[in-house]
């Protein structure tokens, strides 16, 4: 079978699960938690945006998000006009914890490439990577 770009993408998506394990056996330092925390250092987001970006069903983004809103990380906010609509934004301790975790994936990444050079020729592939996965 030839290589396609349907089987390379298929496996970024596992070469990338593998790459953010920090120890073996522990899991992802990528867990949705992370990634929402992520999303809401951009910018605040409502619930449906979570959902679509984070492809969830709303009971599940709801114990997520009540979760993480337990632990301080996020809050909740009313929209001043309309007391139905509600938006969360990450917290200073929510921007603390994605730095960290952030750092830490830096340092694993860092430590396979040889040089800084050869790191930031790595990065730059990346991001031309991402902005050919951005058409899709």
């Amino acid at each position: 079978m030839d290589n396609t770009l349907g089987k390379n993408l298929i496996e970024l998506r596992i070469a990338s699960r593998n790459a953010c394990n920090f120890e073996q056996g522990k899991g992802s330092a990528v867990t949705l938690r992370t990634k929402a925390l992520y999303l809401l250092s951009l910018k605040p987001c409502t619930p449906p945006e979570l959902m679509e970006k984070l492809c969830m069903v709303k009971s599940n983004l709801a114990l997520l998000c009540n979760k993480m809103v337990k632990d301080g990380v996020i809050v909740k906010v009313k929209n001043s006009d309309d007391r139905r609509v509600i938006c969360y934004h990450i917290t200073e301790k929510g921007d603390k914890e994605l730095g960290t975790i952030l750092h830490k994936i830096e340092e694993k990444f860092k430590g396979t490439f040889s040089s800084d050079a050869e790191y930031e020729k790595g990065v730059e592939k990346f991001n031309d990577l991402l902005d050919l996965l951005s058409f899709i």
